[in-house]
């Protein structure tokens, strides 16, 4: 095995310097250059006719049953009582989109989802602790609506379950917001309880293959589901929670496990920002849907053609209530319960309306940046190019019957590299270093300051630290204030429980330490408060955060039941305390911890591949590139290097690499098995190269945002920036592409334009 991988290093030390060489001058080639007629990807299956119906170029007071309640300076909006239930018009092209389908749908749906066809708000109800839902929609509830001139007002009562809520719809200038407020939720009777609530389900939403579009789903960096029919392929939807999986309450599931033991499969990418969305491209017209409040407790669902229904519909739903199975012994038996306090929150869902040259997947992100902007979610950073290096200190293995240190990357070894790449003329890094602590990378909470003395300890650590402010370098040391290492720590108390009252265990599959446990929130407020005041007491300020800032729980402490929302406000109180005092980079961050990071590190550029999924968008970083400095994931682990290296030309995300001074070999019997390639010895040249190259692209972008982002089917993309650079990037393996007279070598790029 080791043979092989060699043997892949040596024809990449061949190759790839060809390859990289190819960047801001087009050269001759050997391949056929192709001129030909551009076409966006998603038309090689969708022609973008509009078919009859969904053009109305005349001023009306009344579309399909709908009045008109509401106008902005671009949009009006159409109301219909008895389902609660929207048209929303754009006045200057006449498209509409609806969030109803008209006439009988019987024969569109399966049993129990018609209601999601016909009504404007949606709700799942638990009957007692039956698994089954009870559906119900608008037209079902007595409802008292008064219209307030900018939408309506709807309070909904339903009789039959004792339950009732307000419902406001507003249109303002090109946004259409929705509000549930939590005070308004009653529940009369103990048998019934909300336990989801779907808001708008059908906004947008389209039938079998006659419309041209797609919806954005915000799987790692986005991904589109075209609008095209499906053939009833698809049995199954788009469902994730907004910030992960609730480990407090949902069953684990199963992972996919070689010989029972190694873990064979990735997991899904976690949702990092509450956005979704709708394009139709036959009639220019598009929302982006951003969740405001109620997100902690959120889900997407986007449900193409033949998964429950004929139509393409994609929606936020809220989760006040769960059904779960509670164990009744230590080994076996259960029982069904049903959470007793119900998740409280406001749900506020704003859905921002693009027309004309901007209803497309570049529009939306356009107006994800113009949102995070404007309500301070982002705070403007400076985005000067950096590469990152990360550094591991120390694992543990088995020995005899203690457990021993294994050094991969010391204090001066460190020092040696960062030498070595200074007279390569490779200054600008960025290094997080993990396992520094004494005992290593798993020796977790960190409580203090302490240096391992293998490293070499507190004394020569702080002396790097010192080093590397004044010679530009930023470093920063690794703090995981989720996990705690019952093998080392006392782990019995002001741990996370999950609703069921069980100690939640983080399995590692791995042979030295097999379980982690998670801190209670307010155990690591604490933890991090400690840990903050030893570092600044020793003149430590950058610290890169990770585990709470890519996880969001219910669990239960102490007899009380405590939310995500709980979590997610305890985490962010603690952050925002010691953001002032320390500065922060963080691993993965959710979005409501954008404000409080310098950077955001472990960036998606792809996604989890779904099979439902037709194509790949880089939404996140269009949003965010020019606001804020974004990492990827270790260049190590791609498999792909080469089109690895092409997603970071077009995403604008710098590289990042794990480094280790020893032979990963060493780490073999020890819970980081999995780095398999990280010796800077192997990687030395390869930095040097990622470092030249992508420094050359980020000169001529800095401080500039994407504008534009297109992807053709013949393998080009081109991205726009707002000074006038354009960048060409050929994904196609076969032959040279021609574009605004500029040729582009298969699997590279060119760099053009530019004031």
């Amino acid at each position: 095995m080791r043979s092989r991988k060699n043997m892949v290093r040596k024809i990449l030390s061949i190759f790839l310097p060809v390859f990289l060489s190819v960047v801001i001058n087009p050269k001759v080639s050997a391949y056929p250059a192709q001129n030909e007629k551009l076409g966006l990807k998603y038309r090689a299956v969708m022609d973008d006719k509009l078919p009859d119906g969904v053009i109305f170029t005349e001023p009306s007071k009344n579309i399909k049953g709908h009045k008109l309640v509401a106008e902005s300076d671009n949009y009006q909006l159409y109301f219909k009582e008895d389902s609660l239930s929207v048209i929303v018009r754009d006045k200057t092209t006449g498209a509409i989109m609806e969030s109803v389908v008209e006439g009988d749908v019987r024969g569109n749906a399966i049993a129990g989802w018609q209601s999601f066809l016909k009504s404007g708000i949606v709700l799942k109800l638990i009957k007692g602790i039956n698994l089954n839902h009870v559906v119900v929609g608008a037209d079902e509830a007595e409802r008292d609506v008064k219209l307030t001139g900018d939408g309506f007002y709807a309070k909904l009562y339903y009789e039959e379950y004792g339950i009732g809520f307000d419902v406001h719809v507003s249109l303002s200038e090109d946004q259409l917001i929705v509000e549930i407020p939590n005070r308004s939720i009653v529940e009369d009777k103990d048998e019934y309880k909300i336990g989801e609530i779907y808001v708008y389900p059908f906004l947008g939403h389209t039938h079998m293959g006659d419309r041209s579009g797609y919806m954005l789903v915000p799987d790692g960096n986005g991904a589109m589901i075209y609008l095209n029919d499906k053939n009833r392929r698809f049995s199954s939807n788009y469902s994730q929670y907004v910030y992960g999986r609730n480990i407090g309450i949902d069953e684990p599931y199963a992972l996919s496990l070689l010989m029972n033991r190694y873990q064979s499969v990735n997991e899904a990418e976690n949702i990092m920002a509450p956005v979704f969305g709708m394009v139709h491209t036959d009639s220019e017209m598009g929302y982006l849907g951003i969740i405001e409040s109620g997100d902690y407790s959120a889900k997407i669902e986007a449900y193409p053609n033949g998964a429950y229904t004929d139509y393409n519909w994609i929606c936020s739903k809220f989760i006040l209530r769960q059904i779960y199975i509670q164990p009744t012994g230590k080994r076996e038996g259960h029982v069904i319960a049903r959470q007793e306090r119900r998740n409280e929150f406001d749900i506020r869902v704003r859905y921002c309306f693009v027309s004309g040259e901007y209803a497309n997947y570049t529009g939306l992100a356009l107006k994800y940046r113009d949102f995070l902007l404007k309500h301070g979610i982002v705070v403007p950073r400076h985005d000067n190019f950096r590469i990152r290096l990360d550094f591991l200190g120390i694992d543990k293995e088995n020995w005899l019957i203690f457990k021993r240190n294994v050094t991969m990357t010391t204090v001066n070894n460190i020092k040696e590299i960062y030498k070595e790449l200074k007279d390569a003329g490779v200054t600008d890094i960025i290094s997080v270093y993990k396992g520094w602590q004494k005992d290593g990378i798993n020796a977790l909470p960190i409580e203090k300051y302490a240096a391992d003395g293998d490293i070499g300890g507190n004394g020569k650590l702080t002396a790097l630290i010192r080093e590397c402010e004044s010679s530009g370098i930023e470093f920063y040391l690794y703090q995981d204030s989720l996990r705690i290492n019952p093998s080392i720590k006392n782990a019995a108390f002001n741990v996370v429980k999950q609703i069921t009252k069980r100690v939640y265990e983080e399995m590692t599959y791995k042979d030295v330490f097999e379980k982690f446990r998670f801190l209670t929130p307010a155990k690591t407020r604490q933890v991090m408060i400690r840990s903050a005041k030893s570092y600044i007491n020793n003149g430590v300020t950058n610290i890169m955060l990770g585990g709470i800032t890519n996880i969001l729980f219910t669990y239960t402490h102490k007899g009380n039941l405590y939310t995500r929302v709980d979590t997610a406000n305890i985490y962010e109180s603690a952050v925002s305390e010691l953001s002032g005092k320390l500065n922060f980079i963080m691993e993965k961050p959710f979005s409501y911890l954008w404000k409080y990071t310098n950077a955001i590190a472990d960036m998606p550029i792809s996604t989890s591949n779904y099979i439902f999924t037709d194509e790949e968008v880089p939404f996140l970083t269009i949003a965010l590139k020019g606001l804020i400095p974004m990492y990827s994931e270790y260049v190590n682990f791609e498999a792909n290097k080469e089109e690895f290296f092409l997603k970071l030309v077009e995403t604008g995300v710098y590289p990042s690499f794990y480094i280790t001074y020893e032979d990963p070999a060493k780490l073999q019997y020890t819970n980081s098995s999995d780095i398999y390639s990280s010796r800077f010895a192997v990687y030395k040249d390869d930095i040097i190269r990622y470092y030249n190259e992508l420094k050359k692209i980020n000169d001529l972008t800095q401080g500039a945002k994407i504008i534009s982002h297109s992807q053709f089917s013949n393998g080009l993309t081109v991205v726009s920036y707002d000074n006038g650079v354009k960048i060409y990037l050929n994904y196609n393996p076969d032959r040279v592409i021609t574009a605004d007279g500029y040729a582009i070598e298969p699997m590279s790029y060119v760099v053009g334009g530019g004031k």
